[in-house]
């Protein structure tokens, strides 16, 4: 008998499916137990673990028999027993194999290091390339999606900044390329979004340079200043400075190009 190809994602509302059908998990707390047994897979997780994430300092009375209640439920519904299956018992505590799941966050994390790697390296196209695929394995939702508990909001920071970083790199890569008026969209929208990240702004405003949109550009900037003094009481980067003083200043496209397009979050 063949072993079922499990798959689990983490990516929007968690979930699994096996040999291509999906497995219903339970409800939304029963999943996010779930959920973090793979995050924290292929070490035993004892129960009292399991009510710190689940809960934190909110636990209830009943917290270890709803957690012994949770997992004889996703037992049933993973076809696991204490000894066989994707759930296991470990004495102490329980596990899941991670040879024994694909899991997409993995799959994001892998693709996102090849792309670094071969950023790093010069080989541009290839980088891209990763980067994209990194990105194509989000949904549009949030990572863990409903789950509320201490590590899912935890995990589910440190996977959107993941996200946003590799969105960034996957964004220069693209300007670099020659930007196009759907970046530059997108680049629009993002600002938006997540209006304290001054990288997007500046690479906005070398998009918008770059095609002879310097006016754009330099009312990009004063957008960015008068939202900082706003709601932070600061100014501007020195780089996003130092490329409104470009911008005015009237450099050609290629010196800025060259001056301040950083392919990473941090210069090299």
């Amino acid at each position: 008998m063949s072993t079922p190809y499990t798959t689990v994602r983490l990516f929007g509302a968690i979930g699994m499916t096996r040999d291509g059908e999906s497995v219903h998990l339970g409800p939304a707390r029963e999943r996010e137990c779930f959920g973090i047994l793979v995050i924290r897979r292929g070490t035993p997780v004892l129960v009292d673990q399991l009510i710190a994430d689940l809960w934190g300092d909110a636990a209830p009375a009943s917290a270890v028999n709803v957690v012994h209640t949770y997992i004889s439920r996703l037992r049933r519904r993973t076809d696991s027993t204490e000894e066989q299956g994707l759930l296991r018992s470990l004495r102490p505590g329980y596990s899941i194999d991670p040879a024994s799941v694909t899991l997409d966050v993995d799959e994001f994390e892998s693709d996102r290091r090849t792309g670094m790697a071969a950023l790093w390296a010069g080989h541009f196209d290839q980088a891209a390339e990763a980067l994209d695929r990194a990105l194509g394995h989000w949904s549009n939702a949030e990572a863990l999606h409903g789950a509320t508990g201490p590590l899912a909001t935890q995990e589910r920071r440190r996977l959107d900044e993941l996200r946003i970083d590799t969105l960034e790199t996957s964004l220069a890569l693209r300007l670099r390329a020659g930007a196009r008026s759907d970046t530059l969209a997108e680049l629009a929208t993002l600002v938006r979004r997540h209006p304290f990240r001054e990288r997007l702004w500046i690479l906005l405003m070398l998009g918008l340079a770059r095609e002879d949109r310097r006016g754009e550009a330099l009312v990009a900037y004063h957008d960015l200043r008068s939202l900082l003094k706003e709601d932070l009481g600061i100014g501007p980067s020195q780089r996003a400075q130092d490329l409104f003083c470009d911008l005015l200043a009237d450099r050609s496209q290629d010196e800025l190009w060259t001056e301040h397009l950083t392919l990473t979050a941090q210069q090299r």
